[in-house]
């Protein structure tokens, strides 16, 4: 008979703080409890999709052909970075006051958050727009 072994049978949830910091100064902050790490690469699939979307809307070539994977951190880092900066200075989605609505806004900003916090490794996590960097620390 063929045993099932579940790779995730010994994660233990995972808590994260994540901040976004906006060019503007002005921060989104969001606290997460991952379950596990199976949502990381349908996570890295969201971002690449936003990626590539906004690169192909700014007449921009799209050189990847897929979603690299959630792994590979420096792509990650620079898809998120690409995407939050576009959000921010086209519709200053992490401002007080964007020029979105505000159901649409918040929306986007918690699945945006959470699929940041599920692809970057670490705990406390810091998008800084200002300095163009993401920094990720350990408890």
């Amino acid at each position: 008979m063929a045993e099932l072994i579940n790779p995730y049978a010994d994660e233990k949830p995972e808590s994260k703080h994540i901040t976004l910091r906006a060019r503007s100064g002005q921060e989104i902050s969001s606290d997460v409890t991952l379950q596990d790490r199976r949502g990381r690469q349908s996570a890295a699939e969201y971002v690449f999709h936003l990626y590539s979307t906004i690169k192909e809307k700014m007449n921009e070539p799209v050189v990847e052909a897929k979603a690299p994977s959630p792994d590979d951190q420096g792509a990650m880092e620079r898809m998120i970075l690409y995407v939050a900066g576009a959000h921010d200075s086209l519709f200053g989605t992490f401002n007080a006051r964007p020029e979105m609505p505000e159901e649409e806004r918040d929306e986007f900003v918690e699945i945006f958050l959470l699929a940041c916090a599920t692809v970057i490794e670490g705990q406390r996590l810091l998008i800084d727009l200002q300095r163009w960097v993401i920094s990720a620390e350990a408890a």
